[in-house]
């Protein structure tokens, strides 16, 4: 029984850095965000339009950085693009109290952006290089995903008790912290093995033709980034949408909010049981009933909009078919591009990528089709609309991974 519990502790010895790494991560940068909009409007007097903006400048500093930072990422500058990312994002929180300007404060946040950028997009390369403990990449995504969640779950109290003991000031500068501790923990699990220096000697002997690297990601790769796109947009028309369809058929604020937390809590949790589910079951033939599953679970909303008690399953299916998507879709695309680490760089650039533009097009997307039709018919068709796009890329891909032993016959 005593050797039987040797591996699970030498197990959770090697995963609890890894993923507090990426916990801190999220929870540091969830915390700012909740923080941020009450900051611009009570310390330095921005009007909602003006803090609009200056917010914005977040997502699009990171999302432009993403492809140059998967280009130039290599397993062994991951260590240096962890510790960049997060000394990037600590100086942005920690010059907030004093920037009351709002150019002045973009510009902050475009180096928190960057940072964010640079520092995830090396974590989760370096995670897949040399998964803790050394399980499966579905396994590892799967806690990967499931800390993420968490991640995004505590931002909101650890910013809220925080500057209500501590005050607005004082958290800026606790939550400094969160990603320089993060990128240590990193950098002392993952980034300083052996298996990861070896990689990245064989990529510096290849050849350097970073803007070609995009010919040589398989398709998986593309409906991994397509999943991203798809789950984040189906999460994002939610949040836009649901609450006036909601308030509208006679639910509560309270409800409303009970609904969003119960797919936050599917979602997460679902994505630490994923570890032992991929262990046992292949992660690709789990993506499509994962996909249908919650295009069906958006669109039957607007049918139940005036039942609180109907909606509830719904969001739960919808928080499983995100949180396991999450893992599917990533496993997917790593495993798809093999050990060669330049590509795991552009590979987790993009899946990021593919997160950052489903918040940002869906909910413009759908607000022209609401606009139009109204918002009941707006979750019926862009949802389906969006499973069409999926389906034209997921069967080519099944044909393009499928082995060359099943697709072709053996020669004489």
């Amino acid at each position: 029984m005593a050797d039987a519990e040797r591996p699970r502790r030498r197990l959770f010895v090697a995963l609890a850095p890894v993923y507090l790494s990426v916990f801190l991560f999220v929870a540091g940068n969830g915390a700012l965000s909740l923080l941020i909009p009450v900051y611009l409007s009570q310390r330095a007097g921005m009007g909602a339009a003006t803090i609009g903006v200056v917010v914005g400048v977040f997502g699009a500093a990171s999302l432009v950085a993403r492809l140059p930072v998967g280009f130039a990422y290599s397993a062994g500058r991951g260590r240096g693009f962890l510790l960049a990312g997060g000394a990037l994002s600590a100086v942005a929180f920690a010059v907030v109290p004093f920037v009351t300007e709002p150019g002045a404060f973009a510009v902050l946040m475009a180096l928190n952006g960057l940072g964010w950028s640079i520092a995830t997009t090396a974590q989760l390369a370096l995670l897949v290089a040399r998964p803790p403990g050394g399980v499966s990449t579905a396994a590892a995504m799967g806690w990967f995903s499931g800390a993420t969640g968490l991640g995004n779950m505590a931002g909101g109290v650890l910013g809220g008790v925080t500057a209500d003991v501590l005050g607005l000031r004082a958290t800026f500068f606790v939550l400094a912290v969160t990603p320089l501790v993060a990128a240590l923990l990193m950098v002392r699990a993952v980034a300083a093995s052996p298996v990861v220096e070896e990689g990245y000697a064989a990529a510096e002997r290849a050849p350097r033709a970073p803007w070609r690297a995009i010919l040589r990601l398989p398709l998986p790769v593309w409906v991994g980034v397509l999943v991203m796109f798809f789950i984040n947009g189906l999460n994002a028309l939610t949040n836009t949408f649901h609450p006036v369809l909601a308030l509208g058929a006679g639910l509560s604020i309270t409800q409303i909010g009970i609904l969003s937390s119960t797919r936050s809590w599917a979602s997460s949790s679902s994505r630490f049981g994923s570890g032992p589910l991929f262990t046992r079951f292949d992660p690709a033939g789990l993506t499509l009933p994962l996909i249908v599953a919650g295009t069906l679970a958006t669109c039957l909303i607007p049918s139940v909009i005036g039942s609180f008690l109907l909606q509830l399953p719904l969001f739960a299916l919808a928080g499983v078919s995100r949180g396991l998507l999450r893992v599917t879709g990533s496993a997917d695309a790593f495993d798809s591009v093999g050990g060669d680490d330049r590509l795991h760089g552009l590979t987790a650039a993009l899946l990021y990528g593919g997160l950052d533009l489903g918040k940002i097009v869906l909910p413009i997307v759908g607000g022209v089709v609401a606009h139009r039709w109204g918002i009941a018919a707006m979750f019926r068709v862009v949802p389906l609309g969006l499973l069409v796009l999926y389906l034209g890329f997921a069967l080519p891909a099944r044909r393009a991974v499928k082995p060359p032993s099943v697709s072709e016959p053996a020669s004489p």
